[in-house]
């Protein structure tokens, strides 16, 4: 029985379609919209810059001492090759005539950055990126200076987001995490989770009710135990495969980061698949209609739940962080989000660890209420 449904499996086309290709396919894309700013990144030249503060300000302080830190040349990497004192007139002169390729001018808590005429795109990217993520986290340092300036330090170092992004993670999985790597661990889970699917069908062809192979399988002496294993087992394996394919397509095509430890991905591929075909045998059960209504009502539930976890705006978690934080505690494809970048990206065990445990936890609770539901299930007439 495992090998027929293995082989069904493999031969259907919308089930491959939806865990294999189509996640690559989006992958491939963001990788032509991104990829060469990734490369830009990781390639990129000492920008020369020179500050002109109109201030003397908190704000303006420590945007200074931002762009010096990025701009040490005693560092393993630095960004910047920046210019002596000069004032707002010569800084512009610098500019026009090419010596310097970016000029910040800080006044009243905003930065305006001029460029010169022929600054190079990397350029226009970096010195954007590195004003944006001061501004933005300007609120959060003023307050860290007023009460812990050694903490204000900190967060301004943490500031230079750049910096990180463009330092490899070394290990087994060494690779260059970015700034958009959380849309390509998102379009992963996505494929993951369309998994879900494959729960369905498993109700399909066990309810005689819905399919006519289920009513022969029910007319048949098989256990239907046996039966809910061999299928659930069936789609598990396809499933792991699919997921090792594209983990390799990322890490030696697109260059993303998948971590350290090669046990943990693992434990997160099998769990987070084992968790979506439990789900989608909840919905299939829950759901009531032919097998392409409930597959289409999980599919619907599972498209609601990758667009809340941040597949398209990649803020959303954070917003509901703030706002509402048991959306991001309910939702699945935000925890197998959360879980997977944080194993990718950080040393957060305890929180990589949690999250495995809640979707282990769910699981189990689904498996067992389904296969008590499906084994007990009697028919009047076939």
């Amino acid at each position: 029985m495992f090998k027929y449904q293995l082989l069904k499996n493999i031969r259907n086309a919308g089930f491959l379609f939806w865990s294999l290709i189509f996640p690559l396919a989006l992958m491939t894309a963001m990788y032509l919209s991104f990829g060469g700013v990734y490369n830009m990144m990781n390639s990129i030249d000492p920008i020369k810059a020179v500050v002109v503060t109109e201030d003397e300000g908190e704000f303006a302080t420590g945007f200074q001492e931002l762009v010096r830190s990025m701009a040490d040349k005693d560092a393993d990497e630095y960004y910047f090759d920046l210019s002596g004192n000069m004032n707002l007139e010569q800084a512009e002169e610098s500019i026009k005539s090419g010596e310097n390729k970016v000029l910040f001018v800080v006044k009243d808590n905003d930065i305006e950055i001029y460029l010169s005429n022929d600054h190079t795109s990397s350029a226009a990217i970096v010195s954007k990126a590195v004003a944006d993520s001061y501004k933005n986290k300007y609120e959060i340092i003023r307050e860290a200076l007023s009460r812990d300036p050694k903490a204000a330090m900190a967060i301004l170092e943490e500031a230079s987001d750049i910096r990180e992004y463009t330092q490899p993670n070394k290990g087994v999985f060494s690779g260059d995490p970015n700034m958009y790597s959380w849309y390509f661990y998102s379009s992963l889970v996505m494929g993951i989770f369309f998994n879900a699917n494959g729960g369905t069908a498993i109700v399909s062809e066990l309810k005689a009710d819905v399919s006519c192979e289920a009513m022969r399988l029910s007319a048949s002496p098989a256990k239907k135990g046996k039966l809910i294993v061999s299928s659930f087992l069936a789609y598990l394996v396809i499933a792991v495969v699919i997921n090792m394919i594209q983990l390799v397509v990322m890490r030696n095509v697109f260059n993303i980061s998948l971590g350290n430890d090669i046990l943990k991905l693992i434990l997160f591929v099998v769990a987070a698949n084992i968790f979506s075909i439990s789900f989608g045998i909840i919905c299939g059960i829950i759901f009531r209609g032919t097998r392409d209504n409930r597959a289409n009502k999980t599919t619907a539930v599972i498209m609601l739940s990758v667009f809340l976890s941040g597949e398209m705006i990649n803020t959303l978690p954070g917003n509901f962080e703030r706002i509402c934080p048991i959306v991001n505690d309910i939702n699945p494809a935000t925890i197998m989000n959360m879980a997977f970048y944080r194993m990718a990206l950080y040393n957060a065990d305890l929180d990589f660890y949690t999250n495995m445990a809640k979707i282990a936890a769910v699981s189990l609770i689904f498996i067992i209420i389904s296969a008590i539901i499906l084994r007990r299930e009697k028919y009047a007439s076939l």
